[in-house]
């Protein structure tokens, strides 16, 4: 009887992520709170320019703002038949984007070996996701370069048992194809190439660089065109450079670990639960090291930035300003905790460091958002990352399942009531 009750529950929940997702589109819902002026004012207008003239536009894009790259805005302008209205293109965008729940359960299904109920309901926690749910309802280009990425992971996963020429094309194609629409995704090319050297997996990196080789080809025509990386404003006066450089990664790196955390507690709180030991959860000693650093830190006002920082953070650092206002303590503590569980994951394998380090790149935007996480943190921990123990046995427990489900709709409802209650949208 209970074994019905579990599983009707779990129906019910995919029903309700399904549903919040069709009402979310049709009520025009902006939870993330930029996303319909970045439609408006950067992508819509893109997409328009590329219609009326291609290669002006190529040449001039950085006059537009937009912050990605080119390569959504050329699919949807010669392969989307809704691109000729706003409200049908952003319906094509919002259905596309499902394909991504599709794709991370189809990687679910093949490395765990998970029952399709509960993979969907994994799966399905995308569509409540703040971030992502704005950038499909509102047609932005995030999701498109988060399904390219899945696609490449995806054929990374079957490579593990089919070590074929084809796969490889495959992992860079569509890993090139991610990179061409969101910059940042470059993380996993460089993982894979690093990850094969490290490992001398040779066959793959011969052809996967020649590959790349290949594939970067309208990378540098582009960077031609240009005469470098575009500029960014009207008058040309400020480089991309100002606003993405390694020399960030110092100042974002707290931030780094928080969102991290974010997005990993419900394993960590699943294991909990499951009576792991402490130490196998969080490593005590790089924690106090970390905590103790940090308050030092603090103490001498090097990191009080984070205390008038309005734009981005993530989560915990919006909480701590919200209950805290300048007392950063929390947030310290937070983001210790998250530092202390990477290094864990960290430890675990060659692979670990590898993508861990490849993901630093991250951290080079002057301000780090969360929404450059979601949903990659998730996609990282479930179809990339290495664990000690054996977990693929603990993500098929009901319990981690509803705390996973639990977690992410208490995120959801509480975004839906800061954006809407406490901070309404204008």
């Amino acid at each position: 009887m209970f074994k019905n009750y579990t599983i009707y529950t779990k129906y019910i929940l995919l029903i309700f992520f399904v549903f919040s997702y069709v009402i979310g589109f049709f009520l025009r819902e902006n939870i993330a709170g930029g996303a319909e002026e970045d439609f408006l004012n950067f992508t819509w207008p893109t997409i328009l320019a590329f219609k009326e003239n291609f290669y002006l536009t190529i040449q001039n894009y950085g006059e537009l703002g937009e912050g990605s790259l080119p390569l959504f805005h050329i699919l949807n302008v010669y392969l989307n038949p809704f691109v000729q209205n706003q409200y049908f293109f952003q319906l094509s965008i919002t259905l596309l984007s499902l394909l991504n729940s599709i794709y991370f359960f189809n990687i679910l299904k093949k490395k765990y070996q998970i029952k399709n109920l509960d993979g969907l309901l994994y799966s399905s926690i995308f569509l409540i996701l703040p971030f992502f749910r704005s950038s499909a309802f509102w047609g932005l280009t995030e999701n498109l370069g988060w399904l390219f990425l899945l696609v490449s992971i995806k054929h990374y996963v079957d490579y593990a048992n089919e070590k074929r020429i084809l796969k490889i094309f495959f992992i860079c194609l569509f890993s090139s194809l991610a990179l061409y629409t969101r910059p940042y995704l470059i993380f996993f090319p460089i993982f894979l190439i690093v990850e094969c050297l490290i490992k001398k997996n040779f066959y793959f990196f011969k052809y996967a660089f020649i590959f790349y080789i290949f594939l970067s080809i309208p990378g540098i025509i582009l960077l031609d065109i240009w005469g470098g990386f575009f500029k960014i404003g009207s008058e040309q006066t400020m480089s991309i450079t100002n606003f993405h450089n390694p020399k960030f990664i110092f100042k974002n790196l707290i931030v780094f670990f928080s969102i991290f955390l974010f997005y990993l507690l419900p394993l960590e709180i699943s294991k909990i639960f499951e009576k792991y030991k402490l130490e196998k959860i969080l490593n005590i000693k790089y924690f106090l090291i970390i905590f103790a650093t940090l308050n030092i830190i603090n103490y001498f006002n090097i990191i009080d930035y984070l205390k008038i920082m309005d734009l981005g953070g993530g989560a915990f650092l919006k909480i701590n300003q919200f209950f805290f206002k300048e007392n950063i303590f929390f947030f310290i503590f937070m983001s210790s905790i998250g530092a202390a569980i990477v290094i864990n994951y960290f430890l675990i394998s060659i692979k670990n460091k590898v993508l861990i380090f490849s993901l630093l790149i991250f951290c080079f935007p002057k301000f780090i958002l969360q929404e450059y996480f979601e949903p990659l943190i998730l996609i990282i921990l479930f179809c990339l990352m290495d664990f000690k123990e054996n977990i693929k046995n603990l993500i098929k427990e009901d319990k981690t399942i509803f705390i996973f489900v639990g977690y992410f709709i208490l995120y959801f409802f509480s975004s839906y009531i800061y954006r809407y209650t406490i901070f309404p949208i204008s």
